[in-house]
């Protein structure tokens, strides 16, 4: 039953989500601002999984 709990959560999470991006999506900001934190998520990533 907690899964359930979980996962309701997270689709009313990502549903506010979308809304919001549908709201802004003409922001080139908003754009901006998600490039850069996926080539940061990325950098972070590769550097911590490529440790020799």
């Amino acid at each position: 039953m907690y899964y359930l709990s979980i996962m309701s959560k997270l689709e009313e999470w990502s549903e506010a989500i979308k809304a919001w991006i549908f709201e802004n999506y003409s922001n080139p900001l908003l754009w901006v601002g998600i490039v850069i934190g996926g080539v940061v998520i990325f950098k972070t990533l590769f550097t911590v999984l490529n440790k020799d």
